[in-house]
């Protein structure tokens, strides 16, 4: 059960980080190029460089959320099992 509780909030919590995150990367696009983000890799108007870059930005920052989504989770759940734990045990 906790298993799956743990896999649920894990997603939950990457789907939330994963809206902030392309935010995050789009504005940061915005700010550090001085232009949109790239919308469609297959333009080719696009140059390579720019297309390529965006790619490996996003990717990593998406990755950063999966992983910190997932610690997020497992420690949440630590926590609540030992909080559980805890009151269980006061009212034996």
């Amino acid at each position: 059960m906790n298993t799956v509780l743990q896999k649920l909030l894990a997603t939950g919590i990457t789907i939330a980080g994963g809206m902030v995150g392309s935010q995050l990367v789009t504005t940061g696009w915005r700010l550090a190029t001085g232009h949109e983000a790239p919308r469609d890799a297959t333009d080719d108007e696009l140059p390579l460089v720019e297309a390529l870059s965006f790619a490996f930005i996003s990717a990593g920052i998406s990755a950063l959320i999966k992983v910190a989504g997932q610690r997020g989770a497992g420690t949440a759940m630590r926590r609540f099992e030992a909080k559980t734990a805890k009151s269980i045990d006061n009212e034996v």
